[in-house]
């Protein structure tokens, strides 16, 4: 047997998250597959299911067809994506990143349940990215993964459709990886397509968009053919374009002057990276607490104009490390001496010129390259009461000609005192937001992604504590009253661009 998994999800828990074209992608993969007649089986995902209705299906799949002898399975799947603890997640609908496991689909889990069908060969097609939440990793971490992922089967062909750093852009119609997959087929000189071909024809096309790159993982004999060319397919790939109502690369060719002058308009020029950097201080400025908390707070919110007193700055200089000239900032050094002083030395307090073999260099931080009129905004949440924690939120950022990066830290606070207390470092929530291009609305939602983190941090962790006395009221109050309510579910959102950004 054949059998294929499509998920899509293009609707999340708020509008700003959503991503159209993946309705779309799902209607193009299950049209071609299901129309190639290669697949016995096909189960199809694509109307938002929440996580726990997308597992049971998938459960439930591979437990009918476990005790079959399966040739290939041809697993798909458009959406945000996001690498975080060593393990890709696919994001469901519902996606709480405080209840990530819960709400997303491991890749882990993923492989362990093809690896029940025990199939001679597993294809998978991932049009996501990552969104850089892979920030404290090597540059290429998700390639390394996948490289590793693959031993766990006898044969497969892995096609992502961007690298780790970058994101996968798609516009209102469908995703433009996705839509390379469609055309390879639809431009097929020959009936026979093997899977070798369509990664030749989506690494040709990519080889000039800078911005996304798609990475391939083999471990077969590159001759496995994903399907025959059925009259009925033909006959859909030609129409898909017309219905779409778009120009094909053959129909219209860019000249070099079109190519340069497209690009441009999403660079950022240096006033209107300055125009963003104000947006974030103007928004940070009108920011509150969910109203199920606001009352437990004070706020204080204030600029940061010293790299030493960025809390996140350590880890910004390893990311700079691992992520050279991609930005206009550097990480930054001091000199630590590894030979103490002598008594005589420390008496007088002097030091003579000595050899650098003395001496260590230790990161410390970083610094931008490019005057800016800040480096970053601190807001704490001071609690009113004493028996709940206060949290602090830090935002940071890099810059360059394509994107700004906004690093955010939410830390809690420690007390060694009635009136001393210190960032504590221990369950740092961190994440990055990769912002491209001047689009002011755009940023504003990204900000907004990231005070709905920090507001949903407090309330699950106060949810958390007082989970039991919750739950007590919750049998108690309806004998009390008739108008009794759950607690407040809080749902945070994932950062994307529904005209261009997985």
């Amino acid at each position: 047997m054949n059998l294929a998994i499509v998920i899509g999800v293009s609707e999340y828990a708020d509008a700003a998250n959503n991503l159209p074209g993946c309705k779309r992608d799902t209607d193009v993969i299950y049209n071609i597959i299901s129309r190639s007649e290669k697949y016995d089986h096909i189960i199809l995902l694509n109307n938002n299911e929440i996580s726990s209705e997308a597992k049971n299906v998938l459960i439930n799949f591979i437990d009918e067809h476990k005790d079959h002898q399966i040739n290939e399975v041809f697993f798909y799947y458009t959406g945000h994506g996001e690498f975080i603890n060593n393990d890709f997640h696919y994001l469901l609908s519902d996606y709480n990143p405080l209840k990530r496991k819960q709400t997303s689909l491991q890749n882990i889990e993923i492989d362990n349940l093809l690896k029940t069908l025990n199939p001679e060969l597993v294809i998978k097609v991932i049009d996501a990215c990552q969104s850089g939440t892979a920030y404290i990793k090597e540059r290429d971490v998700v390639t390394k993964y996948f490289e590793e992922a693959k031993n766990k089967f006898n044969k497969c062909y892995f096609l992502n459709s961007s690298l780790s750093t970058q994101s996968s852009f798609q516009n209102e119609e469908m995703s433009y990886f996705t839509k390379s997959f469609a055309e390879s087929l639809r431009d097929s000189k020959t009936d026979d397509i093997r899977y070798k071909a369509i990664i030749d024809y989506i690494s040709d096309e990519f080889e000039n968009i800078g911005n996304q790159t798609p990475f391939f993982v083999i471990q077969a004999d590159y001759t496995e053919k994903f399907c025959t060319k059925t009259q009925d397919l033909k006959n859909y790939l030609e129409g898909m374009n017309h219905a779409s109502g778009e120009e094909t690369a053959k129909d219209k060719t860019l000249s070099i002057h079109d190519l340069v002058v497209n690009e441009a308009k999403d660079y950022l020029s240096r006033d209107e990276a300055i125009q963003l950097i104000e947006i974030l201080v103007e928004e940070s400025k009108k920011f509150k607490l969910d109203r199920s908390t606001e009352k437990l707070y004070n706020l204080n919110i204030g600029i940061i104009d010293d790299y030493n007193k960025i809390p996140c700055r350590i880890e910004v200089g390893k990311w700079l490390d691992n992520n050279p000239n991609l930005f206009f900032a550097k990480s930054t050094r001091r000199r630590v001496r590894t030979t103490p002083l002598t008594v005589a030395q420390t008496i007088r307090r002097t030091i003579e010129i000595e050899d650098d073999s003395k001496f260590t260099f230790i990161l410390d931080g970083y610094e931008i390259t490019v005057d800016t009129p800040l480096k970053g905004i601190s807001i704490d949440a001071n609690a009113k009461y004493p028996n709940i924690t206060s949290y602090n939120l830090a935002i940071c950022f890099l810059l360059s000609k394509k994107s700004i990066k906004l690093f955010f830290f939410i830390y809690h606070y420690t007390e060694q005192g009635w009136d001393n207390r210190s960032l504590s470092f221990k369950e740092v929530v961190g994440r990055t937001i990769e912002h491209n291009g001047p689009n002011t609305e755009k940023f504003k939602k990204n900000i907004k992604i990231i005070f709905d983190t920090f507001n949903n941090k407090i309330v699950n962790d106060l949810q958390e504590k007082f989970k039991q006395s919750i739950e007590t009221n919750q049998v108690l109050e309806p004998t009390q009253s008739t108008q009794a309510s759950a607690p407040k579910k809080i749902t945070q959102k994932k950062p994307s661009d529904t005209s261009s950004d997985k």
